[in-house]
Formats: structure tokens, C-alpha cells, sequence
């Protein structure tokens, strides 16, 4: 006796994953959500639907919304921050480097260009992981340039500018991706070429 076809979804329920795996699943279906339209008005129903998964697993995992976009937050520059330690891992930080750095981050923000906004947002909120997060980012580029007090003023600074330049580029696109790569490039690279490198010289 022939048994009809199980969904997408069915055939996503059949497969066994540890629970590190099911939980990157529901943020690689979030984040694609998120993609198309405004977080706020994804419900968990839909991202439970897109991962093939319930609605109270996707509730056990993230807890509510703000753990949702939290963690979509975190998934999401997790590429960009892999690519932040390769290029302060090897002294010296170039150009070149910093420029590769400024087109990653403006290029994710404009594949969530309609989401960026909160995205962005995000990365500001009271959120345990996400704090943790932002201070180990803010660290590592301060570890490039001794790692206390003004270190960590300019690389708090670097932060803040690469989050909010995106933003206002994916929102008011007046010029094109590689004039705003060169602007964001020069500023950077203007101020902290002239700072001494933490081992430089050693």
C-alpha cells in the first residue's frame, strides 16, 4: 500500500538532529523570514512552520521575540566577526583589510536591507548574549591597539560607525556600494593607520 508524500516540513520532523543543529535550523528559517519583511510582524508559528519544527520548540529555544531576533542577530554576523579576528590576528592591520571588513558588513546589511534597521538596533539591547557579544567584538579591536582605555574608546567608535553608516546606507541609498566602501574605508583607515599596533616594532 503506497503512502502519499510527506511535506518538506514532515521530512524535516523525521530527521533526528542534536539540539545545536535543530536550534541552527530555526535561525537559518528566522533569518531568511527576516529577510523578507520586518521581524515584528514574523510570528513564531511561521518560523516553527519554516523549520518544520513546533511552535513551543521555537519557544523553548529563544524564549520570546526579543530572544528570536537576538539570536538572528547573533547568527547573522557571525561571518563578519570571523572575518574582524583573521584580520586582527595578523599584524599589520592594512588597508586592504580594513576594506575587505567594511564590504563584508555593508553587503550583509544589504541582503537584510529590509530588517537592518532592528537588526542593527539589536546590537544595543540589554541582552545578555548579545552584550557579551559586543564587548568581545569591541575587545578584539581594541586588543590591536593595547586593549584599555583609549583602545577601547576607538574600537567602540569603529562600531558604532560601521552600524550606523550601514543603516543609513541601506536606507538612503544615495550612493553606490563601492563609493560608500571607499568613505567608510578612508575614515577608518585615516585615524587608526597613525595609532601605534599593539606589538608593533616588538
Amino acid at each position: 500500500m503506497s503512502h502519499p508524500a510527506r511535506s518538506e516540513p514532515d521530512r524535516r520532523r523525521s530527521r533526528r538532529l542534536d539540539p545545536s543543529a535543530r536550534r541552527a535550523e530555526i535561525l537559518d528559517a528566522a533569518a531568511e523570514l527576516f529577510r523578507q519583511r520586518d521581524p515584528s510582524t514574523v510570528r513564531f508559528g511561521e518560523v516553527a512552520e519554516a523549520a518544520g519544527v513546533s511552535r513551543s520548540l521555537v519557544y523553548t529555544y529563544f524564549g520570546d521575540r526579543d530572544g528570536l531576533i537576538a539570536a538572528v542577530y547573533l547568527h547573522t554576523l557571525r561571518e563578519v566577526d570571523d572575518e574582524l579576528w583573521a584580520l586582527l590576528d595578523d599584524l599589520p592591520v592594512s588597508e586592504d583589510r580594513v576594506r575587505q571588513l567594511v564590504r563584508r558588513y555593508l553587503c550583509l546589511a544589504a541582503t537584510y536591507a529590509s530588517s537592518w534597521r532592528l537588526l542593527a538596533a539589536v546590537g544595543a539591547l540589554d541582552h545578555p548574549e548579545v552584550r557579551a557579544a559586543r564587548r568581545a567584538r569591541i575587545q578584539r579591536i581594541a586588543d590591536a591597539w593595547g586593549g584599555e582605555g583609549e583602545a577601547r574608546l576607538l574600537a567602540r567608535g569603529i562600531v558604532g560607525l560601521l552600524d550606523a553608516a550601514a543603516t543609513e546606507w541601506v536606507e538612503q541609498p544615495e550612493c553606490t556600494l563601492e563609493q560608500a566602501i571607499d568613505v567608510l574605508t578612508d575614515t577608518i583607515w585615516s585615524g587608526v593607520a597613525r595609532r601605534p599596533l599593539a606589538g608593533a616594532g616588538t
